[in-house]
């Protein structure tokens, strides 16, 4: 008699209460994904579902993740560090009100990492082998949105066990236990990211392999304009207080980022200046100068790179303004009106503001 494979099924937990209408653009035929009453979910599931986002789409790209996700695919984002991959997937988590879960990959990731591993525990009858799930296994039979962090940085072997969950089956083998094979719940929805491996900022990570290239649906997710940014930044202030930093500030911060990009693409610069070191840097304005919060953000580089970046500081007359707050700012009227600068050398800044404290001199 020969031993059939334990199959496990998908849970019956959470309960689907409407829908999220999702549009692209203009002639795009709408997504309906499912949308879920957090209430319906054990405690250990609904405190992983995300209550808030601030995510700005700049480029249909929910519209995008969701089509995939309609059609049954995988999609895979493709950007630099900091672009907002990770916080996307975790807006379709919020949007569907499921439950979210970042799971990390990287060169010293296992096949563990994947399946699960045995562990040894005390009990009453002495020391006995327990299976511990994974978290990806764990969460394979379950509604909720998975990211999968760095799916490129992983070795082959951790892919190679991983790689059936990309296929039309929909299954995960776990072949280091006892060969149970684990069936995808329906609103299981998968995400993997990967840094660009054509960048030399990621130099030493490996081309994706053609099988799972193949099984992949593939996003390009890029620096966000200007004006998106603009945004974020005013969110941003508001939701950490940001009572010393001025509109004027922030300006500078996204030119001096749009300058910094212009390097990556056309010197190589080895920095990720996407949207969460820019809100690092604004947020450090709070409490150094520009120079000070620049080196909180990069001090990390080569010391000729690092001063290399410095120099883009130093290229802003940051001086200049020091009203309104950014706090204060309703709309992006400080951000589309903002002045040009003198380009010639601006010597000693005169202030134009009109209030008692100015905060010209701290800068």
């Amino acid at each position: 008699m020969t031993d059939e494979p334990i199959v496990v099924h998908p849970e019956s937990i959470g309960h689907v209460d409407g829908s999220v209408e999702i549009r692209g653009m203009e002639g795009d035929p709408p997504i309906f994904l499912p949308r879920y009453d957090p209430k319906s979910f054990p405690e250990g599931d609904r405190v992983r579902i995300p209550d808030s986002s601030g995510y700005k789409d700049a480029g249909h790209l929910i519209y995008e993740v969701a089509a995939d996700f309609d059609r049954g695919r995988v999609p895979m984002l493709w950007g630099p560090s900091g672009v907002g991959k990770t916080y996307l997937a975790r807006h379709m988590a919020y949007l569907m009100r499921l439950p979210f879960d970042r799971i990390p990959l990287g060169e010293t990731s296992e096949r563990e990492d994947v399946t699960g591993h045995y562990e040894l525990r005390q009990t009453r009858r002495g020391t006995e082998t327990f299976w511990v799930q994974s978290r990806l296994a764990r969460a394979f039979t379950r509604p909720g949105v998975v990211c999968i962090d760095e799916w490129n940085a992983a070795p082959a072997a951790v892919l190679h066990v991983a790689r059936p969950i990309l296929d039309d089956s929909h299954q995960l083998p776990i072949d280091a236990w006892d060969g149970r094979v684990l069936i995808k719940h329906d609103n299981c929805f998968l995400i993997a990211t990967g840094n660009p491996d054509w960048m030399p900022q990621y130099a030493g990570l490996m081309p994706l392999s053609e099988a799972d290239s193949d099984r992949l649906s593939h996003i390009d997710v890029t620096w966000s304009p200007d004006e998106v940014e603009a945004t974020i930044l005013m969110e941003h202030a508001t939701r950490k207080n940001l009572d010393r930093v001025t509109a004027w500030e922030a300006t500078l911060a996204i030119r001096t980022w749009v300058d910094l990009r212009a390097a990556i693409k056309d010197r190589g610069l080895p920095i990720t200046a996407g949207t969460r070191s820019l809100l690092n840097f604004v947020e450090c304005l709070q409490y150094h100068s520009p120079r000070g919060a620049m080196a909180k953000v990069y001090q990390r580089m080569d010391p000729r790179d690092f001063s290399e970046v410095q120099g883009f500081v130093d290229h802003h007359d940051w001086s200049l303004h020091c009203t309104p707050l950014l706090l204060d700012c309703k709309s992006l009227d400080w951000f589309s009106s903002a002045p040009a600068e003198p380009q010639d050398d601006p010597g000693d800044p005169v202030c134009e503001c009109d209030v008692d404290e100015c905060r010209c001199d701290d800068a």
